[in-house]
């Protein structure tokens, strides 16, 4: 906890002096700044040093031909969540044959995938990892610099994404994973992550055990280590010798070093000093690729502003549960993994929702509606809605009174995507006119009403009849599917965590290399 060394002990400092003290932090920063500006040469030197960084950014536009989803709602203040995707590539560009793999220096692959989630708040955020094996279906993607479309393809891993279209193609292959609208990106390379750890003067680490991984050629001791750019990129690497040697594995040491470069770069010496901060600037500029509408020095710095009430403690880091793919026909993917389901999805309708995931305030636009004062309402007399239960704890079958062949397969498919445990039944022995949702048990009324909202059927559809604790669907001659190309009905907001979804914080005081991160299964 910080102590305030105006305050005599036992005081509190007054509402003026907090306010005081407010007003001077919002100064302080800019004036430092656009003093170390000037002494680097007065206002000329200035904006040629301006213009000097701008020079350094590199950029690349949003998105490689693909629609993106619609983005969150806005809270009651109008304010709507940013998501920045983070890609790190394996790129060995600039780094004269060292590392191996002599001729990836190209765009590489995105070997780290992070989608750093704010809050429409701005004081907090979620850094969802999505691992690079994991297997997935690529959406058709084309290549801003070269024009070639490469087609949609299948069961693929996720880190195939950059090569079929660059950054803005893993920007869209990880829209189309998670629903959540991208609106940055930023891609960095090995160089980068090397840069930009020199750049703040190395961070803090501290291991649980000895470490050595004769594959990144970390070598540190147990207990706190100062890392430097070479030992960052090290640190960042290592997987073989940490938990089950996977990619998976591998974020907990990637969230330990985020944690502590977030640590150096709130430290308030850092960017209030222009002796350390030009070095960040200076390093962020020359090692990432940005999306084109925050390619610029102001307007880098504008997003920094943004973010820059997001202290380590609110800063969440999540990793959806996955499981190995032994059992994959393609034996060349049997060491890949998958994403397991309904958590991962649950996970992503959190964020969707910005909701928290470490207990805090709520922030979607239904947190606002239970925070504000309750309206008078008539008194009904219509039965409340039921609640809703979790889907993967709803048993559903789905049979068909009509001829439409596949229509059955087809809704377990939409129903299976958002969570549901589906079976396809026999159809009925004569032609159903009128599409129903039957449950047998009272508290399973709210799943049918949520089934029916999916579907897109009427209230009048749902009915009570049969035993059993699951929900029979009966698709008749009024059923109607989606268009082709229309949106999915999104996925119902759990009311928790999945237990098997991993989530730590950026404060927690716990060793690296240690203990097991994440929901892995062999």
């Amino acid at each position: 906890m910080a102590v305030d060394t105006e305050a005599r002990p036992g005081h509190r400092r007054t509402t003026a002096a907090r306010r005081s003290g407010r007003a001077r932090r919002r100064w302080v920063r800019p004036v430092a700044l656009a003093t170390g500006l000037t002494l680097v040469g007065g206002c000329a030197g200035a904006y040629l040093y301006v213009r000097h960084l701008d020079a350094n950014i590199q950029h690349a536009p949003l998105g490689a031909g693909n629609a993106p989803p619609p983005g969150g709602a806005a809270d009651e203040h109008g304010r709507t969540a940013m998501n920045i995707l983070v890609i790190g590539t394996d790129s060995r560009k600039d780094l004269g044959g060292a590392y191996g793999d002599r001729q990836n220096t190209g765009l590489g692959n995105n070997d780290v995938n992070i989608v750093l989630h704010v809050y429409p708040d701005r004081r907090s955020a979620v850094a969802l990892d999505l691992p690079r094996d994991t297997l997935i279906d690529l959406p058709a993607c084309t290549d801003p610099q070269s024009g070639r479309t490469s087609p949609a393809v299948r069961h693929r891993p996720l880190n195939e994404a950059m090569g079929r279209g660059g950054p803005g193609c893993v920007q869209d292959t990880v829209q189309s994973v998670t629903k959540l609208k991208i609106d940055h990106f930023a891609v960095v390379n090995f160089q980068g992550v090397k840069d930009l750890t020199d750049a703040v003067g190395g961070v803090d680490v501290n291991l649980c055990r000895a470490l050595k991984d004769g594959d990144s050629h970390l070598d540190l001791p147990a207990g706190p280590s100062h890392l430097s750019g070479e030992q960052g990129l090290q640190f960042v690497r290592t997987r073989h010798a940490v938990q089950d040697g996977s990619a998976v594995g591998r974020f907990s040491m990637q969230r330990d070093f985020l944690a502590a470069l977030l640590r150096k770069l709130t430290d308030r010496g850092t960017l209030l000093d222009p002796t350390k901060a030009f070095p960040v600037i200076e390093a962020a500029t020359r090692s990432i690729t940005v999306d084109d509408a925050i390619a610029g020095t102001t307007k880098l710095v504008g997003l920094a502003s943004e973010l820059k009430n997001i202290k380590p403690a609110e800063v969440a880091f999540a990793q959806p549960p996955v499981e190995y793919t032994h059992d994959d026909p393609d034996r060349d993917l049997r060491e890949k993994n998958r994403f397991v389901q309904p958590g991962a999805d649950q996970l992503f309708a959190l964020l969707l929702a910005d909701r928290s995931l470490t207990g805090g305030p709520d922030q979607g636009p239904a947190a606002d509606a239970s925070t504000a004062a309750p309206a008078a309402a008539p008194v009904s007399t219509a039965s409340p809605a039921a609640p809703a239960p979790d889907p993967a704890t709803v048993g559903v079958s789905v049979v068909k009174g009509v001829s439409t062949p596949g229509l059955a397969t087809s809704v377990q498919k939409t129903l299976a995507g958002l969570g549901y445990q589906v079976t396809v039944g026999h159809d009925t022995a004569r032609p159903v006119a009128v599409s129903t949702v039957q449950y047998g048990q009272a508290d399973r009324k709210g799943a049918a009403e949520a089934l029916a909202t999916a579907l897109g059927l009427p209230a009048s559809a749902v009915t009570a009849g049969g035993s059993g604790r699951g929900v029979l669907v009966t698709l008749g001659a009024d059923y109607r599917a989606p268009a082709q190309g229309a949106p999915a009905a999104p996925a119902p907001v759990p009311s928790a965590v999945p237990s098997d979804a991993s989530v730590h914080t950026g404060d927690e005081a716990t060793c690296s290399g240690g203990a097991r991160f994440g929901t892995f299964t062999r």
